[in-house]
């Protein structure tokens, strides 16, 4: 046996474990009421999550920090991974596309931690969400959108679309750009994106065997709603995400390429 398949099956049953404590818990909490459940979710969530994170192989470092009043969170995508990732670092609950919902296990979590679900090309669906995603905002709630519709294997987000926006403006809360940067080598964000017809199971085995992570998660300005023009608002978005990222990526190659300083020999007097 490999040392990469001895890893995969270890963490696999750490993993397996973890995720059972997870159903435990999410079925106690389900079981509070009120505020009573709100605290347990924010108190034992953020924990579940950061060891998850762990177990995975994933280690998260965080520039800035997240908004402390409510806002919509807009993050670029690339990976099932981005929100276990943000979680880590930040109360906000999900919009996800409904598709997560039904996935083992994991599905059933989301929704008991408060996950919302819209499923992609319903109208009926979008305005349903707006209006909870309204309501949880004017409660005084944070919450995170992958404003690209879709997740890549791309450094550079593809432009954000607008209409989720406008339960921001409807709440008349600020919106927080943040970028998610697992590096620029190719073959880490092959291994991290989960794009294409790619089944969840199959994308998480094949990361438990993988080398760890690091990702970077640069927590950017809030902008204001004033102007309730949800485009220009997506649009100045995705311009904070896309240079924070380019910046970040050339900082790496510039690295990695720079030569190394050589060491001058020490000359010994005799």
């Amino acid at each position: 046996m490999t040392w990469k398949e001895w890893r995969r099956l270890v963490r696999a049953a750490v993993l397996f474990m973890h995720v059972l404590l997870g159903v435990v818990l999410a079925a106690a909490v389900l079981l509070l009421t009120g505020r009573a459940r709100t605290r347990a979710v924010r108190k034992l969530g953020p924990w579940w999550l950061r060891r998850g994170v762990t177990i995975l192989g994933v280690k998260v470092i965080a520039n800035g920090r997240p908004a402390d009043e409510p806002c919509v969170v807009l993050a670029n995508h690339i990976s099932w991974l981005d929100i276990l990732v943000l979680a880590t670092q930040s109360e906000a609950g999900f919009v996800a596309k409904a598709e997560v919902g039904e996935w083992p296990v994991l599905g059933w979590m989301f929704r008991a931690g408060g996950t919302e679900f819209v499923r992609r090309g319903s109208h009926d669906s979008v305005a349903q969400l707006l209006r909870r995603m309204t309501a949880r905002l004017k409660r005084g709630e944070s919450l995170t959108v992958f404003p690209e519709g879709t997740s890549s294997a791309r450094v550079l987000p593809a432009r954000f679309r607008p209409r989720l926006l406008q339960a921001a403006v409807d709440a008349g809360v600020h919106v927080q750009p943040v970028a998610i940067y697992y590096g620029a080598d190719p073959l880490v964000l092959e291994r991290v994106a989960f794009v294409g017809e790619e089944t969840f199971l199959h994308h998480l085995w094949r990361f438990l065997g993988s080398d760890p992570v690091l990702a970077e998660v640069t927590w950017l300005p809030p902008l204001a709603t004033v102007t309730g023009d949800c485009r220009l608002l997506a649009d100045e978005a995705w311009r904070a995400v896309s240079c924070t990222l380019s910046r970040l990526e050339l900082f790496e190659l510039e690295a990695r390429n720079a030569p190394r300083l050589a060491v001058p020999e020490l000359s010994h007097a005799t």
